[in-house]
């Protein structure tokens, strides 16, 4: 389908639907689930001071969309328009999985999202249409739609960024700990089960069980929305303050690294260094450090945690790999 820009989600996104609404033009939007789509267009309607109508395409049939055949007086027929389609006002009408639902009821609808118009209905004046979808590319079970119908739409992909989240969490009462938790974790967002819809669901958790379930139920309903690796991750921020386990160094430092860094920051010299030594224990034997070097991604784990250390840990780490021979690992510099 070509190139997309991507806009981060927040401001930089709710600026480009007041755009497009202020230029009168389509917009559709592309982006993984969770990353925040919906949100988007409803802060840019609160700004603007307009309505919104959402409606899931995928569970709709025909008729939901195009009417109910109605014989008039004059034994003509017409469509009577479903209630939800406006007839005054000012607004955003948005159509979300457009490319997920049949083709039959697809097509009626890129004809009001294009021409604005479905058999003896006319959008009004002041109403801008959009489509929210995710992409084949993205590994969706979704249909491709016709470039020459999405040339018709000003095109952004959403992308989430966690600055911007932080302050939409801010101003909407996300618990703190969740923002906190999200704040120290730059690439928080790089996995799809933890996007930020995830995390909202996590931070309503908190909100709602956090006096009255125990921390063992929490870590479980947790998991159940960002998977269990995040889940202890998360755990871990909240709970006693812990050095990393070599497994989750070597298996999902990703999720670790914000924790590590947000210590080396605080000078926790001693959660530091014992994170090192729980790595260092379970690489020492010869096997178990080729069985990472033959992992790619396990590999460039352990080269960010050494990175991540504080510099006399770094060299002190550097020199122990060197002395018992343990070599394929691109050591950072010592200087720094």
């Amino acid at each position: 389908m070509g190139e997309i820009m991507s806009v981060a989600a927040g401001t930089p996104a709710t600026r480009q639907i007041k755009l497009a609404y202020q230029a009168d033009l389509p917009v559709l939007l592309h982006g993984l689930h969770g990353v925040g789509k919906t949100e988007v267009i409803n802060s840019a309607a609160r700004e603007l001071g307009i309505d919104v109508v959402v409606r899931d395409l995928s569970i709709m049939e025909p008729p939901d969309l195009v009417g109910i055949p109605t014989v008039g007086p004059d034994g003509r027929t017409r469509y009577a328009p479903p209630s939800f389609l406006p007839v005054e006002g000012k607004g955003l009408l948005v159509f979300e999985e457009l490319n997920r639902a049949p083709r039959y009821v697809v097509a009626p609808c890129l004809q009001l999202l294009t021409a604005r118009k479905l058999n003896d209905y006319t959008l009004p004046p002041g109403w801008v249409p959009c489509g929210a979808v995710n992409d084949l590319a993205d590994g969706y079970l979704v249909e491709e739609l016709d470039p020459a119908l999405l040339s018709r739409f000003m095109r952004i992909r959403i992308q989430p960024e966690v600055s911007h989240w932080c302050e939409w969490a801010r101003r909407s009462r996300v618990h703190p700990r969740v923002i906190a938790f999200v704040e120290s974790t730059p690439k928080i967002f790089s996995d799809p089960q933890s996007n930020p819809r995830s995390w909202t669901y996590v931070s309503r958790l908190l909100l709602a069980g956090e006096e009255s379930y125990t921390p063992e139920d929490l870590a479980v309903a947790i998991a159940g929305f960002v998977g269990e690796t995040w889940a202890g991750a998360f755990a871990g921020f909240l709970g006693g303050e812990k050095p990393l386990t070599a497994s989750q160094v070597i298996d999902a430092y990703d999720a670790w690294a914000g924790t590590l860094r947000r210590w080396k920051k605080q000078k926790r010299l001693d959660l530091l260094d014992a994170s090192w030594v729980n790595l260092r224990n379970q690489l020492q034997r010869q096997a178990s450090f080729n069985a990472v070097l033959a992992d790619p991604l396990k590999k460039r784990n352990i080269e960010q945690f050494l990175r991540d250390l504080a510099p006399d840990m770094r060299v002190r780490a550097s020199e122990w790999f060197q002395e018992r021979g343990l070599l394929g690992l691109t050591l950072p510099p010592r200087g720094r």
